[in-house]
């Protein structure tokens, strides 16, 4: 290539070096690269975005996919939640079945234990019964030989005398005045099986044979009702025991005036003035029961002196009594001992009477056909040696519970006519700690009991092991408790009553729920301390007593 002047002169030949390199790249210096200075290469547009209705197409084939993704999100998510719910459900389904098995499981080894104690307990006499026929065989070969000697020596008038005085009952035992008679037990097992499965039947149904409608607020809505002297205005002032019947609107009272007075709570009239022991001695104890078997009224006293007498109505007095003294018929009286009777308890069959002495042993005497009172047995508990303070039996007729001066609480079997254990309370051991006072529960599974410090224990029969203990150094009533007395029926509610008038209602095995009723203060001094409780109208409501004052004392619902 040559290039000169517009006129032609000084020709030049250009080179390589002459030239100027473009770059496509926009990496160098010219302004006119491709892109721009440092730009990229910019695609073509495809054909389908070229044009306003292809971007339409592509947003709305974009939408679509969006729904559609979002409907198989919500639809995983219904599903997920069914899943859910159903297994829920079969979790829920799972823990109830599992409760309700436990409970199932529960109530059978509670059935197992009951049924292995009363298995053990009807198998002891019948395996004892062959040892105590050889012993009676010779004992009889032996009283054989005896009557031929005496014969021999002229003392056979004094020795049939002997017998005719003995009575019926000597000759059905062998002549062994400590053991109970097999009829006897077999009498007692009989009343055992009827009332254990009636009250095992009542127990099923939730306690429906409980008193409806009464609960920790019944009690709460409780104060004294009113107060009545019911025994002589002569004699000494004090109640030294009473009992209800059944938790009813019958109660009977024993008083220092030795005379047990029966009264009518919901008619406000005595029944009956009952002459204790017709001695001069003091009654200790005064028990009223009605038979099972053909709802007879039976009413037994006990005096210091080791007298018992019973005395026996028609069925259902509640319903015609007429308050006189003669609905009630004298059945008999027997002196047991010159010692003291701590408890005296009538069988819920109506034909036995069972009473623990002072000296620690249980007296047994029987109603015999015509209503004479016959002693049977007197029962010794070997090697024990204590010295008993009360008792109470249970509602079965065949455990006798008794409590000793040296805090100890001993459980009879009447069945093995011994002790079958044996529990210690709060503080036995220590100097001056005895039982105070007991009382059995309706149901038959717990006893409570009350020491000589005022602490209150509640022990489960079944595991014979303390279940609740309250009163600890008299922080409720004080440290005197001698009265103690299950709610009727299930026996959901304790209540005891201690110093200064006061009583104490704790819910059983709800040990926290607990309230608290006393006496109106007198103008002097302070209110006496409640020795003797029980409850009436079904639960209702409450009577009690001390030994300090002649009148009963009410308790109701607030007007």
């Amino acid at each position: 290539f040559d290039s000169g002047t517009a006129g032609g002169g000084n020709p030049r030949t250009l080179d390589e070096s002459d030239l100027i390199e473009l770059k496509l790249d926009g990496a160098g210096a010219g302004s006119g690269a491709v892109g721009g200075a440092g730009g990229a290469i910019v695609p073509p547009r495809l054909p389908t975005a070229s044009s306003l209705p292809a971007l339409l197409s592509s947003v709305q084939s974009e939408y679509d996919a969006l729904l559609l993704e979002l409907y198989d999100t919500r639809r995983t998510l219904e599903d997920t939640r069914r899943e859910l719910s159903q297994a829920l459900y079969q979790n829920d389904a799972s823990v109830r079945v599992v409760a309700r098995l436990v409970m199932e499981r529960d109530g059978a080894r509670e059935q197992l234990a009951a049924m292995s104690a009363q298995v053990a307990a009807a198998a002891a006499p019948a395996t004892a019964d062959g040892g105590r026929k050889r012993a009676r065989d010779e004992d009889g070969e032996e009283q054989g030989g005896t009557k031929k000697a005496k014969e021999a020596n002229g003392g056979g008038s004094g020795g049939g005398g002997g017998a005719d005085s003995g009575g019926g009952g000597g000759a059905d035992n062998g002549g062994d005045g400590s053991k109970i008679p097999q009829s006897d037990v077999d009498s007692m097992m009989a009343t055992w099986k009827a009332t254990s499965k009636d009250r095992k039947k009542k127990s099923k149904d939730k306690g429906k044979d409980a008193p409806a409608g009464v609960t920790m607020d019944t009690v709460q809505s409780m104060e004294e009702a009113g107060k009545k002297s019911l025994h002589k205005s002569s004699a000494k002032a004090g109640l030294l025991s009473i009992a209800s019947l059944g938790g009813g609107n019958l109660i009977v009272t024993a008083g220092r005036d030795r005379q047990a007075v029966v009264y009518n709570t919901d008619d406000g009239k005595v029944v009956a003035t009952l002459v204790g022991s017709g001695t001069k001695a003091d009654l200790a104890d005064a028990d009223i029961v009605r038979s099972v078997d053909d709802g007879t009224v039976l009413v037994a006293t006990a005096s210091v002196d080791g007298s018992i007498r019973v005395y026996a109505t028609s069925p259902d007095p509640e319903g015609g009594a007429g308050g006189t003294s003669t609905d009630f018929a004298p059945c008999g009286t027997i002196t047991l001992t010159d010692e003291s009777i701590v408890d005296v308890s009538v069988h819920p069959s109506g034909k036995y009477v069972i009473a623990a002495l002072q000296s620690g042993r249980v007296a047994f005497a029987a109603l015999r056909d015509g209503g004479v009172l016959e002693e049977v047995a007197v029962l010794d508990a070997k090697g024990a040696g204590a010295e008993y303070t009360c008792a109470d039996l249970h509602p079965d007729g065949l455990i006798y519970v008794v409590g000793t001066a040296s805090g100890a609480v001993q459980v009879w079997d009447l069945s093995k006519q011994a002790p079958a254990g044996s529990v210690q309370a709060q503080g036995a051991g220590d100097d001056g700690v005895g039982i105070a006072s007991l009382v059995m529960s309706d149901n038959g599974y717990h006893v409570a009991t009350s020491t000589t410090t005022g602490t209150v224990q509640v022990w489960d029969l079944r595991k014979l092991k303390c279940a609740a203990t309250m009163n600890a150094d008299g922080a409720d009533v004080g440290s005197v408790v001698k009265s103690l007395s299950f709610l009727p029926g299930e026996g959901k509610l304790l209540a005891y009553g201690g110093a200064k008038g006061t009583i104490a209602v704790v819910g059983v095995k709800d040990w926290d729920n607990k309230t608290t009723l006393s006496i109106t203060p007198p103008k002097k001094g302070d209110a006496p301390t409640i020795t003797g409780l029980v409850w009436t109208d079904g639960g209702m409501s409450m009577a009690s007593c001390s030994d300090s004052e002649r009148p009963v004392r009410f308790w109701g619902k607030k007007e």
